[in-house]
C-alpha cells in the first residue's frame, strides 16, 4: 500500500495544474453554476486530498443550484465560495508535497509499498526498504529493516467482545480484520517514523536490521514505536540475545 510517496500519475497531475488558472475556473463555476469549467480529469488523478475537496466543492455547488429562496441561495453561495478556497488550498498543499518530496529524493527514498504477511498472526512483522546518501553525488546506500510487534493477549484491544457469543469462524475472522487494521496502522508509522528520520538527516548505517516496535502502557502502538534511536528503552526493554 503507498502511503509517504506520491505517484507519479499523481505527481504529473498535480504540475500540470495551474493555480491561478484553476481560481479563475472555480469563480466561473460558482457564477454560471457549471462544473464543466473546471478541469476535473486531471483534478481527480492528482490524489485523494484533491479528490475529496473538488467532491466536496460540487456537492457544493448542486446544493447552491438547487436552492430556491433568495436568503438560501446566499447561504449556499458563501458555502460553495468556501469549499472553493479549500479546493484551491488543498491544489496548493499538494504542489509544496511534490516540491518536497523531490528534494527529498535527491538524498533519500522509502519504499512504501509494503507487502503483508502471508498469514496474520500476533506477531505482526513489516519489511521495508529504503536507499540513502549523504550529498547529492554520493553512490546510493541501500538497506533493509524488519519491524515487529508482538500483539498480546493481556491487551486485548484487538478483540471485540459482542453481546452474543460469535462462532469460531466468525470470530476468527473478525479476529484477522483486527490484526490486518493494525498491521496498516503500524506499517505508517513506520513509514511516517523512517521519513522524518532521514528527513531530519538521520544516518541510514544507524538504522538496526531488526526492530521490536515499542508499545505504551496500554499495550498499544502509537506515533512513537518505531523510534529505534531511543537508547534508554532498548536498554531497558531488549531481551537478551535479541536485536531491537
Amino acid at each position: 500500500m503507498s502511503v509517504i510517496n506520491l505517484t507519479q500519475t499523481e505527481t504529473l497531475a498535480i504540475k500540470s495544474i495551474d493555480e491561478r488558472q484553476l481560481d479563475k475556473q472555480i469563480d466561473l463555476a460558482m457564477r454560471e453554476e457549471n462544473l464543466e469549467v473546471l478541469p476535473r480529469e486531471v483534478l481527480l488523478k492528482a490524489g485523494d486530498h484533491i479528490g475529496t475537496q473538488l467532491r466536496s466543492f460540487q456537492d457544493a455547488l448542486s446544493r447552491y443550484k438547487q436552492a430556491k429562496s433568495a436568503q438560501n441561495r446566499e447561504n449556499k453561495f458563501s458555502e460553495v465560495h468556501r469549499y472553493g478556497h479549500r479546493l484551491l488550498f488543498a491544489v496548493r498543499q499538494m504542489k509544496d508535497r511534490v516540491e518536497t518530496e523531490e528534494k527529498q529524493r535527491q538524498l533519500f527514498y522509502i519504499d512504501d509499498n509494503v507487502y503483508p504477511p502471508f498469514r496474520f498472526t500476533n506477531d505482526l512483522t513489516a519489511t521495508v526498504s529504503y536507499r540513502w546518501r549523504e550529498r547529492g553525488e554520493d553512490e546510493w546506500i541501500f538497506g533493509q529493516t524488519t519491524f515487529r510487534h508482538r500483539v498480546t493477549r493481556d491487551h486485548s484491544y484487538l478483540l471485540t467482545k459482542p453481546k452474543r457469543k460469535l462462532s469460531a469462524a466468525k470470530q476468527a475472522r473478525l479476529n484477522e480484520n483486527e490484526l490486518v487494521s493494525t498491521w496498516e496502522g503500524m506499517v505508517s508509522t513506520i513509514l511516517c517514523t523512517l521519513r522524518d528520520y532521514f528527513g531530519e538527516g538521520g544516518d541510514g548505517n544507524a538504522i538496526p536490521e531488526n526492530f521490536l516496535l515499542k508499545v505504551d502502557r496500554s499495550g498499544r502502538l502509537n506515533n512513537f514505536s518505531a523510534r529505534f534511536w531511543d537508547d534508554q528503552h532498548v536498554k531497558k526493554n531488549a531481551p537478551s540475545g535479541e536485536v531491537q
